[in-house]
């Protein structure tokens, strides 16, 4: 649904695609095929992969729209930006998708990962955008139930499996045949058997889906050495707020340097708007430095080079 979501993000609230069924298209051999629908086109029975005209056969109000794979990836990167208040540790999951790996972040939000993932669905929904969640031991299974719902991955339908459209073809002709019509049903086939058939990647999935191994994901961005946070009950307004916010933080990171015997060389300040922008302040030295009061030197020096004036979105 992401790009059907963001076309009526960037529409007017009194445009036609408020009101009627519409389709994202593109191209593929000559032919027009729907690349995404809305919920209202998809509740109608229309699907990716139709074409135009069999879609406008069905339903001659179905508005359409160019599919823009860039633009939905650069949503997709900015939702990603916004994540990064919950845990260092987000990857993106192209076309729709994110994983935030939020071990040990969980406390920050309250007591459960429940109520991290109310804070989220809370924000994902001030920007007129849904989100379906999932937690889980490993990223491929979290991936796999977002995508389809429920809470055991091995009772998911086989499509649910991320495998080439080779081996969807022949796990579908073993459903027919009754062999396996789940999830559980493929991983209960000896391993051996499903590599030297399709491979040993398939064997592969299955092991991460069941947390056999220790799954990890690569981060969009690298994991800080040192990081230190403040949350406010209320948007800040200004400036100077800021930057006595940064002086603490810097005080905070200086208590850490000291007891590890360390300095730092690049120190950033990531900021929160309320409306899900982010913005990013990067300060380096030449040579590693602890002192709090140089970084917050550098810092003032950085504020105002903001090309988005800070205030509570």
């Amino acid at each position: 649904m992401l790009p059907s979501e963001r076309i009526r993000r960037e529409k007017p609230p009194d445009s036609k695609c408020a009101h009627q069924p519409f389709a994202l298209v593109e191209k593929v051999r000559g032919a027009i095929l729907l690349a995404a629908v809305d919920r209202r086109a998809l509740s109608l029975g229309l699907t990716p992969g139709l074409t135009l005209a069999d879609a406008r056969a069905r339903m001659k109000e179905l508005l359409a729209f160019a599919h823009d794979p860039l633009a939905d990836a650069a949503l997709l990167d900015w939702l990603a930006e916004g994540c990064d208040r919950y845990t260092p540790m987000v990857a993106l999951d192209p076309p729709d998708g994110l994983i935030l790996d939020v071990t040990g972040c969980v406390h920050r939000f309250g007591e459960s990962e429940g109520e991290l993932g109310d804070d989220l669905q809370r924000r994902i929904a001030r920007l007129n955008l849904t989100a379906q969640l999932a937690f889980a031991e490993t990223p491929e299974a979290a991936a796999v139930l977002a995508r389809y719902g429920g809470k055991n991955v091995f009772a998911l339908p086989l499509i649910a499996l991320r495998v080439d459209p080779e081996t969807h073809v022949a796990l579908r002709g073993s459903a027919n045949q009754g062999v396996a019509r789940a999830v559980g049903d493929v991983a209960r086939i000896a391993h051996v058997a499903l590599a030297a058939r399709f491979g040993q990647s398939l064997p592969d999935l299955l092991v991460r889906l069941a947390g056999g191994v220790d799954a990890k994901i690569t981060p969009r961005r690298a994991v800080a050495e040192i990081e230190v946070e403040m949350r406010f009950a209320e948007p800040v307004t200004r400036a100077t707020h800021v930057l006595r916010s940064l002086a603490d933080l810097a005080g905070r990171a200086n208590v850490v340097m000291n007891d590890r015997g360390v300095g730092g060389r690049c120190f950033v300040a990531t900021l929160f708007r309320s409306d899900g922008h982010v913005a990013r302040l990067k300060v380096e030295t030449s040579t590693p430095v602890r002192c709090a009061e140089t970084v917050n030197r550098l810092f003032s020096e950085r504020v105002d080079t903001l090309a988005d004036p800070l205030d509570p979105g």
